[in-house]
């Protein structure tokens, strides 16, 4: 098969590689507007991205290109989750000078990367795991499944109580008021896309230790990053080679 695999960080490079070692002809594309007919794919490859925009729907059409978007895809998103927990350790590791272990850690959000990375985070013997969701619903979920169930509205009563924040959340909930409360040498390590869930220039203005860690799996992980995006794409593609 053919692969027209848009650029991003190294995941992508090495997927082409990979992509290449198993038989396949992978190409890696810029945005459309650099794109000439004459050095690209035949019409009918497969045009490989996360979440195509609108422009690069159109070009898909225009070029001939069968667009394969694996972003949303169920397996790849809990796939990504582990990869991304793994690396936001790793991060909160590297800025702080005591271990996980014993430390009180809250993580905002229980989806995608929430879920592996307080499972990571209670397997390390960390003192307490807070998860902190916004439905009260989910709470005697989190309650029996070991760890200190928060509601994401009480987070300017508790904020105080914790050495380590992860949040995956990708709004606005570590407001000034909120981080006015922290403890003295506290870590907060913001894995929500651009802009995050922090208020920055208040986390700045009060020399708060606040890391915004995005595209962890392309940064710390790129092999294993590489090779969930291979397992979802060729995942896709069997699931529409069977539905025909």
């Amino acid at each position: 098969m053919d692969f027209a695999v848009m650029r991003g960080d190294r995941r992508q490079n090495l997927l082409c590689d990979l992509l290449i070692a198993d038989g396949h002809r992978a190409q890696l594309l810029p945005e459309p507007e650099k794109w000439s007919r004459e050095n690209l794919l035949p019409p009918g490859a497969f045009l490989v991205t996360a979440k195509a925009s609108q422009d690069l729907r159109e070009a898909a059409l225009q070029y001939g290109f069968c667009l394969l978007e694996y972003g949303k895809l169920p397996s790849f998103v809990e796939e990504n989750g582990a990869i991304t927990a793994e690396g936001a350790l790793q991060v909160a590791m590297r800025h702080r000078l005591r271990t996980l272990r014993g430390s009180d850690v809250l993580v905002i959000g229980y989806g995608g990367i929430g879920k592996p990375l307080s499972a990571l985070l209670k397997s390390l013997g960390a003192a307490t795991v807070s998860v902190a969701v916004r439905r009260e619903e989910q709470l005697w979920i989190l309650k029996g499944e070991g760890y200190r169930p928060v509601l994401s509205r009480d987070l300017l009563q508790l904020a105080g109580e914790y050495d380590v924040i992860f949040n995956t959340a990708p709004q606005l909930l570590l407001t000034r008021p909120v981080l006015e409360r922290l403890r003295p040498g506290v870590l907060i390590v913001d894995l929500a896309s651009r802009p995050g869930g922090v208020e920055w220039k208040a986390a700045r203005e009060m020399e708060l230790k606040a890391v915004h860690a995005l595209a962890l799996p392309g940064q710390l992980t790129p092999v294993s990053g590489a090779v969930a995006i291979q397992h979802a794409i060729y995942q896709i593609c069997e699931e529409a080679y069977h539905a025909r």
